[in-house]
């Protein structure tokens, strides 16, 4: 079963190690050439909103064609972008590109997700997913020192990325491997999503509110700072891996008392973090690399936590249309985030970063705070078992609980 799972994660890791590095890179590159803020947040934001529609219209060509066909086509296309991209200075194709590669993107990770969901028995599926979501988190953070390798200004950070989009279909090409066929999911109403899980709901945008300018702003903010090419790629990829990292402890945590009161616990950690960076008046190396890795360690785990706490309270028939409503939720929040933070730091400078997300985090706590004195915990008992893998995994780990029981 390990073996079947080879192939696929093989390719995501190479694919990731370039979408990474080209998230980062485009944001570098932008703000070298004299773009405004407001435009890299414009240009971040078109890469989920690409997300977003790929993850709801990509499945259709899956299930027509299968997962390596489907892959190739995908990948394929990913390769071409970049080198268009790299001889199109207009900043309004730039905003065009993002979006074609977050949508071909979406595609790639439903392709992965349920191919790896199609080769899992039940008794091991929590195992598969771990090991891809590490080597997704570690491809992150190696890919942010790919800024090392020449003269961001020149052509060959595009071509790196090209050949990386183009060598991550050779493993599920070559695989003996069959893919197997998945089905559409269905879609829960929002507003009936909102009435029986509002704080993971809430909880889901607001990681989408935090995690989109971490992603696209970051890099722009070290380089205001006055940190090197070299040193960035450092600060992005540590806070990545911190990512990585947080994920565990406060994952089991949240198994064992009230999830609600981590997300409060981890959001008060984000703010207090964020406004440290904006009274940090000492922009040297080491400082920045400590506030950067621990703001980012607890932001991505906002987005895992949420998705647990609603499967907690999610009916087993309504859960696959519940994460889908989840996943759309996040995304459009960092759809949004890029924007108003770009906005922020125009009107209040580089602190303006800072003091968005500081105030994201803020109303983070108030609402849920405002949660925990509604309602009363779930029942340790009827709790699903945290984990830090695609929204996806969850219905599994659901549908293998039920299974148990029975």
């Amino acid at each position: 079963m390990f073996r079947s799972a080879i192939a696929p994660i093989s390719s995501m890791i190479i694919l990731i190690m370039g979408n990474a590095f080209f998230i980062t890179y485009t944001s570098i590159r932008l703000n070298l050439e004299g773009h405004s803020v407001k435009l890299i947040g414009y240009v971040t934001s078109a890469y989920f909103a690409g997300l977003l529609v790929g993850s709801l219209k990509s499945s259709k060509l899956i299930e027509r064609v299968g997962h390596i066909r489907a892959y190739a086509a995908f990948a394929a296309i990913l390769s071409i972008l970049p080198m268009i991209q790299a001889n199109l200075q207009l900043a309004w194709t730039w905003i065009v590109i993002r979006f074609l590669v977050g949508f071909f993107i979406a595609g790639l990770f439903i392709n992965i997700e349920s191919w790896l969901l199609g080769i899992s028995a039940q008794d091991n599926k929590g195992k598969i997913f771990a090991i891809y979501m590490t080597s997704y988190y570690a491809s992150q953070g190696i890919a942010q020192f790919f800024l090392n390798i020449s003269n961001p200004t020149s052509i060959m950070p595009f071509v790196v990325i090209m050949i990386l989009s183009a060598l991550s279909i050779i493993p599920v090409c070559i695989t003996k491997i069959s893919a197997p066929i998945i089905k559409e999911p269905s879609y829960l109403n929002i507003s009936k999503l909102i009435k029986i899980t509002p704080l993971g709901v809430i909880a889901c945008a607001f990681a989408g509110f935090i995690s989109g300018p971490v992603y696209g702003l970051f890099p722009v903010y070290a380089e205001k700072l006055g940190l090197s090419i070299p040193q960035i790629s450092q600060v992005i990829g540590i806070t990545i891996f911190s990512g990585l990292i947080f994920q565990f402890p406060l994952g089991q945590l949240s198994d064992h008392i009230d999830r609600r009161k981590v997300i409060i616990f981890i959001s008060f950690a984000l703010l207090v973090i964020a406004f440290l960076n904006v009274l940090n008046s000492v922009y040297s190396f080491l400082p920045i690399l400590l506030l950067f890795a621990t703001f980012g360690g607890f932001s991505f785990t906002i987005y895992p936590l949420s998705l647990s706490h609603a499967s907690d309270v999610i009916e087993q028939k309504d859960l696959v249309s519940a994460t889908a409503g989840l996943v759309l939720i996040y995304s459009i929040g960092a759809i949004i985030g890029p924007i108003i933070a770009s906005y922020s730091i125009n009107f209040f400078g580089g602190k303006g970063l800072f003091i968005y997300l500081s105030t994201m985090a803020l109303l983070l706590v108030i609402y849920s705070l405002y949660q925990v004195i509604k309602k009363s915990p779930i029942p340790k008992d009827k709790k699903v078992q945290y984990t830090n893998i695609p929204s996806t995994t969850l219905i599994c780990s659901k549908l293998d609980s039920k299974s148990k029981k029975e």
